[in-house]
């Protein structure tokens, strides 16, 4: 059974390395072919498992895609029918939620989109079935090195548009009925009773997030303190939780199971307490909402329970395997989310870490292995998908994990529960358990912050990681055999690649994209400069942190030598403040210095330039005069070696333009110019464009943004002087390393967004 579904897995993730869907025949012929092979002889049992897997994921793939919006259709008015299918979550602009469609202008299709409404006055409830004229567009995420593809991860979901509603009077209500989504229904029920009765604190979303597994609304800073201490496992309920509450379940029932002779000698203890136990995992598992993680906790420890029931054995790995196979079975695309992989990696880590091992006396060692092989076996897992690990990681779990799983859950859980019959007195549980998150908090908080709490490492490729992931397999072998330390030497690699740089004289830059907004990164051989952070969307998303964070990691970047914020837009410093809190920053050089007050931030005034590496960097605009002119206002940077120029203009509009051509004309020319504005027609004067005669023009942009940029008139004017164009929104991060390089081009995937 494990061979069999771990080549039904590497099955399911060879398809994902496809730049284009096969033909659908192939999913018929394959598995054909599997099923001759098996019959043929069992010694192609990998080969048939292998095709299976690629067959299925293939048919999954169709189907999941099997109705994508016309491209005619994106942004005009579409009536839709159809039910609210999560739970809606309150933004800062009104509601989000997934949208199960039935029909979209009478025609009939079955399908999931993403819709925002901004009317915080109507209460959503999942399950209602509603008319609604929106405006929908295409899956389209920010590509960019080291981040997070949410086309892939909208793929995996089912997810198959974006849009939002537009306030039209044939908005209307069609239907309530309980048995619609009634699962999200109770979850929204119990997330609402628990928001009610609880004041807000900085750890409350937790205790919602330890109960239904809505963790949306958790801010930034508390994200940050769980990567760096190595337990952000602790608030995605998976196996920890679901294992503590089955095993606190079993241990009560069969108590008192055993104290009444009656029940005892009809059905024995252990059977008694094994079937309570069952039935909190997939109650407690339905709550969460069968997450991945909580599908694959949920199956193995039914699978443990049911052939306990049985009378029989079962082996670890069976079951792990098993509940491989299941998940794999139920949505194969669900490897496309880094969960999967944390989820049955961790597990398998402790099952090898476990197993033909000796068994000590002392508990606490027991308990200190576990967190010995996670912490280890985790780390190549860790730098892939967040290009960091946690030194803290062993003192913070083995604090955090017994605290989390026998006290906080089992109280968070019975207050959750005794609000049903008593608001007050859950209140008064669900206020203690808040009060004992926060006392944990701040040790995590203060581990956190220790200079060396983590470390960052890019991974250069996959067989480094492999290599590493070898390393630990050998490490991790019982003590006994011979050469347990050669893992060492294997996983070295991992830790020793240093990223390659500019050689001297030479630059590479970035225009990174962050949607509708502005970032850039400069390097030269020691030396960093990052232009603009992007937009801050709410309070737990900004484009500094999901953006331009993960790609100065790729760059193995420690500090910054200087952060420059054009000016005062929210789409151009929004994500300023993440990207401090994550690296040293030197420097920070801005029009909008109110902004920075907290900071050591000065102004970029016309005529500062200096070197960096054989590099030339000027200031030409604004003077001190030019200060308080808004997007007027913006740091215009001129940076130039021997072969190429770059012209980074924020968001100066056409006096800005003509002030630069009356004053700082000879310094205009440039190979690369980042069009003013992102191509607004407030910008791009034909005495501009001349004076500074790029061969190339890149947008900053966002996919459909409702700004409409860049604008047709100022494509013109650019296509007319013969320069070429590229644009965020179709391109993804545009790369000069020195060569151009475009992300979404060079790096496609048959989920990604095409034009």
């Amino acid at each position: 059974m494990r061979i069999f579904s771990l080549a039904f897995l590497f099955g399911v993730v060879l398809l994902q390395h496809f730049t284009f869907l096969p033909d659908k025949k192939w999913v018929w012929i394959l598995l054909f072919l599997s099923v001759v092979m098996l019959k043929l002889s069992k010694k192609m049992l990998i080969v048939s498992a292998c095709a299976f897997g690629f067959a299925w994921a293939l048919h999954f793939a169709y189907s999941q895609m099997s109705w994508t919006l016309p491209h005619e259709s994106e942004g005009k008015n579409l009536l839709i029918t159809g039910y609210i299918a999560s739970i809606p979550d309150q933004a800062q602009f009104g509601q989000t939620f997934l949208f199960s469609v039935k029909k979209t202008n009478e025609q009939s299709i079955k399908s999931l989109i993403h819709l925002t409404w901004q009317n915080k006055f109507v209460h959503l409830r999942a399950g209602q079935e509603w008319q609604f004229t929106v405006r929908l567009k295409k899956i389209h995420g920010t590509m960019n090195p080291g981040g997070f593809d949410y086309e892939a991860f909208a793929l995996s979901q089912g997810i198959r548009a974006n849009g939002y509603i537009v306030n039209k009077e044939k908005n209307k209500l069609l239907s309530d009925h309980w048995y619609h989504y009634s699962l999200d229904r109770i979850r929204q029920h119990v997330k609402e009773k628990i928001e009610r009765n609880l004041p807000v604190s900085n750890t409350s979303p937790w205790i919602v997030a330890l109960v239904t597994g809505e963790r949306r609304g958790i801010n930034q800073e508390n994200w940050q303190v769980l990567r760096n201490t190595g337990t952000n496992h602790l608030m995605a309920i998976a196996g920890l939780h679901i294992g503590f509450m089955a095993s606190f379940t079993f241990a009560i029932v069969a108590w008192c199971w055993r104290r009444i002779p009656f029940l005892t000698l009809n059905i024995p203890a252990p059977i008694a307490g094994g079937l309570a136990a069952l039935m909190i995992a997939l109650a407690y598992s339905a709550l969460a909402g069968f997450s991945i993680p909580t599908q694959r906790a949920c199956l193995m420890l039914s699978i443990f329970l049911v052939i306990a029931l049985l009378r029989r054995h079962v082996f670890s790995w069976h079951a792990w395997s098993l509940a491989l196979l299941a998940v794999l079975l139920i949505n194969p695309l669900s490897v496309l989310n880094e969960s999967f992989w944390l989820s049955f990696g961790s597990v398998a880590l402790i099952i090898y870490g476990a197993s033909g091992r000796l068994n000590p006396h002392n508990i606490w060692w027991k308990w200190g292995r576990i967190q010995w092989v996670i912490g280890l076996g985790l780390i190549p897992f860790s730098i892939w998908l967040f290009q960091q690990f946690s030194f803290v990681s062993f003192v913070a779990n083995s604090i955090a994990i017994p605290y989390v799983g026998f006290l906080l859950v089992p109280l968070c859980l019975f207050g959750s529960f005794t609000l049903f019959f008593s608001e007050k007195m859950g209140g008064i549980i669900l206020l203690f358990a808040d009060k004992l998150l926060s006392f944990l908090w701040g040790i995590l908080a203060w581990l956190a912050h220790l200079p060396w709490a983590s470390w960052h490492q890019v991974v250069p490729n996959y067989w480094t990681l492999i290599a590493a992931c070898i390393g630990i397999v050998i490490v991790l072998i019982p003590a006994g055999f011979p050469g347990r330390m050669l893992g060492i030497i294997w996983m070295l690699p991992l830790f020793l690649y240093h990223p390659v740089t500019p050689k001297s004289g030479e630059l590479w830059f970035t225009l990174l994209d962050v949607g509708q907004g502005l970032s850039s990164v400069v390097q030269t051989k020691n030396h960093l400069l990052v232009f603009d952070t992007g937009a801050k969307l709410s309070v737990s998303f900004d484009m500094g942190e999901s953006v331009v964070v993960p790609f100065l990691h790729t760059l193995g970047a420690k500090r910054i030598d200087m952060l420059v914020i054009s000016h005062g837009d929210n789409d151009h410093r929004g994500g300023a403040q993440a990207v401090i809190d994550q690296f040293f920053v030197t420097q920070i050089k801005t029009s909008a210095i109110e902004k920075f007050s907290q900071h050591n931030a000065s102004y970029c005034l016309r005529g500062e330039k200096w070197n960096w590496d054989g590099v030339d960097f000027e200031f030409l605009y604004p003077s001190s005069q030019e200060l308080n002119l808004d997007n007027n206002s913006s740091c215009v940077l001129k940076i130039s070696t021997r072969e190429q120029s770059f012209l980074l203009t924020g968001d100066i509009e056409k006096s800005a333009e003509k002030y630069l051509v009356e004053n700082e004309k000879n310094k205009l020319a440039s190979n690369i110019l980042i069009a003013p504005h992102h191509g607004s027609k407030t910008s791009a004067i034909d005495e501009f464009l001349q004076a500074v005669n790029p061969k190339t023009v890149l947008f900053a942009v966002g996919y459909r943004n409702r700004y409409h940029f860049p604008n047709a008139l100022v494509l013109e004017k650019y296509r007319a002087q013969g320069v070429t164009q590229y644009d965020t929104a179709n391109a993804g991060a545009i790369l000069f390393s020195p060569s151009l390089s475009l992300y979404r081009r060079d790096n496609p995937h048959y989920w990604n967004y095409k034009e």
